[in-house]
């Protein structure tokens, strides 16, 4: 039987458990259970837990049964890695001394260019609304006087999950960071007139692919007063029939297709807001869309993990 390792974050193997939300590991469970049926055997490690010198991953998870749970395992030297890791720069150096020995879903040149939040913003100029980078207070203060839009947006070059974007004022900006980073900086888009057929308030439209075909689609919308609709700011999820995408984004998915040809396999998704002229900017990407999914999307599950047991089955055959 094939071995997939899906690869995660910081973990201390003696203190950690699979999984600290039975949400999330239900969908993992399903999603494990699935793919061992279909003679792909799954397991969950900390790129910490891998020994650079035998190569080989120490410790990690794998699902048994429904009756039987999770155990423990040792020693794994998996056929593929499926990874999904932040996407912070301290990590991408363990990654790639990993991927000298093992397979990577998604390639990591893929992965490493898709979270670069700077550089899709060039990718997509004509639908980014334009990026400065600022490493100083300094720096914000001769970009500011370009900035159309009364308020300005801050983010971390390469976080996920809304982590320390800001949203301020223009003229509060530099009295709100307080400590010297590298920021991407960029205008303000007014979404608060929703997506075409879709939504009608603040919102950004994730739309999540396998190669060239959407998958499935949701709109998330941020909690009442705030402005990050993300759902670990507290943001609500919604899923989107594919039939109900507006038309307009069309030429960007086009523009995507065209552009990631080269990286085959890729699982990736693509951020939206539409202003209130209704046109539609590219937020950002993400090369490692979640798999975690409510009882109530149980479909959009199932046809997700179908496709990526597709994947995975594809690319270990070729090997």
């Amino acid at each position: 039987m094939k071995k997939v390792l899906i690869l995660f974050g910081k973990s201390q193997w003696r203190k950690s458990r699979p999984f600290k939300n039975k949400d999330y590991q239900y969908s993992y469970e399903y999603f494990y259970s699935l793919c061992k049926k279909s003679g792909v055997q799954m397991y969950r490690a900390s790129y910490e837990w891998y020994d650079y010198e035998k190569n080989i991953f120490k410790h990690a998870w794998i699902y048994k049964a429904e009756n039987a749970g999770w155990e423990r395992a040792s020693d794994i030297k998996p056929d593929m890695i499926y990874d999904k890791t932040k996407a912070r720069l301290e990590i991408y150096h363990k990654k790639e001394l990993v991927g000298k020995k093992y397979k990577f879903i998604n390639n990591l040149e893929f992965t490493q260019l898709v979270d670069n939040k700077f550089l899709t913003s060039l990718l997509f100029e004509k639908w980014s609304k334009k990026s400065w980078l600022a490493n100083s207070k300094e720096e914000l203060a001769a970009i500011l006087p370009k900035i159309k839009t009364s308020r300005v947006v801050l983010k971390p070059l390469m976080e996920s999950g809304g982590k320390d974007v800001l949203i301020l004022k223009k003229k509060e900006a530099l009295s709100k960071i307080g400590h010297e980073q590298l920021w991407l900086v960029q205008e303000f888009v007014d979404s608060s007139r929703g997506v075409p057929g879709v939504s009608r308030g603040v919102h950004d439209l994730r739309l999540v692919f396998v190669n060239n075909k959407i998958i499935y689609a949701y709109i998330r919308e941020p909690a009442k007063g705030k402005l990050l609709a993300n759902l670990a700011q507290g943001g609500t999820l919604t899923i989107v029939p594919l039939n109900k995408i507006p038309k307009s984004v069309q030429p960007i998915i086009s523009h995507a297709n065209q552009i990631f040809e080269t990286f085959s396999p890729r699982i990736y998704s693509i951020d939206f807001m539409f202003d209130e002229k209704k046109r539609p900017w590219v937020v950002e990407l993400n090369s490692m869309p979640g798999l975690y999914f409510t009882p109530a999307e149980k479909p959009y599950m199932v046809k997700m993990y179908r496709e990526l047991l597709k994947v995975f089955k594809k690319k270990l055959q070729t090997q």
